[in-house]
């Protein structure tokens, strides 16, 4: 992956402008990117305070505004904060915000919120030494008590989620340039530091319906992120019927997290 701080930003600004306030803006597959919204939404509650760092155009901070008393959303984009702006103007909610600001510098917000979110912004970092920074101004921004919600990619399960398409003559999936994903052993070692480890969610049943079914099923097709096949792999992680059961392979994780 790339090196340069400033590049990454480029790549999200370059983003924002071709895609403005849709929901792909931060994730083609917008199936999983519901999925995250719907895991982490289900753990706010009414009177949370939420900081959402990395949330790009606020396509989930004005969803989890829904629930929350308020929202206040961060990104290093400029332009995925504008048209953020934008979205959060045209949505008449008044108890959401956005603003430019580094997870890497969040000396801002210190103490102020009762939870804190974050959802695959590590892994557009370029070092497991940002990686752990970031981690750390997260933890600061947290009331006594106070909870992070953290979505990130592992090695550990991209690498089995790819093991299991080779079994089955699929192609690896190929990083994006921009990604650095962690090892699940060390994030954990490092929330550990100064959080309680509540919960991991897992989306395994989606990922293996999505990245093995369908694409054994549309062979030699391409697959389509919008696909029948990952509908039902949203409804089945919806269901809760194999929780658990794929999580080796759920390239994404969500630790639920109490600040110690």
């Amino acid at each position: 992956m790339s090196d340069n701080r400033n590049e990454i930003s480029e790549y999200w600004d370059r983003k924002a402008e071709q895609l403005r306030t849709d929901p792909s803006a931060t994730m083609k597959d917008v199936i999983l990117r519901s999925l995250e919204i719907e895991a982490v939404g289900a753990r706010l509650n009414r009177d949370d305070e939420l900081l959402d760092v990395g949330g790009g155009n606020a396509f989930a901070g004005l969803q989890w505004a829904e629930v929350c008393k308020s929202v206040q959303v961060v990104d290093f984009s400029e332009k995925m904060v504008e048209f953020g702006r934008a979205a959060i103007a045209a949505s008449g909610r008044d108890n959401v915000q956005t603003e430019v600001a580094s997870v890497l510098d969040l000396r801002d917000y210190a103490g102020r919120y009762s939870t804190v979110s974050c959802v695959r912004c590590l892994i557009n970092l370029t070092s497991e030494a940002d990686q752990f920074t970031a981690i750390d101004q997260l933890g600061s921004t947290l009331r006594p008590g106070g909870r992070l919600l953290l979505i990130e990619g592992l090695e550990e399960t991209f690498a089995a989620m790819n093991q299991a398409r080779k079994k089955v003559q699929l192609p690896e999936i190929q990083l994006d340039w921009h990604n650095r994903l962690l090892s699940q052993p060390r994030l954990e070692a490092k929330l550990a530091e100064a959080f309680t480890i509540d919960d991991r969610v897992d989306f395994g049943e989606y990922y293996f319906l999505s990245r093995i079914v369908h694409p054994l099923l549309v062979a030699p097709e391409e697959p389509a992120f919008e696909a029948r096949c990952n509908f039902v792999g949203k409804n089945v992680w919806q269901s809760g019927l194999a929780r658990g059961l794929f999580a080796p392979m759920s390239t994404l994780m969500l630790y639920v997290c109490s600040r110690i």
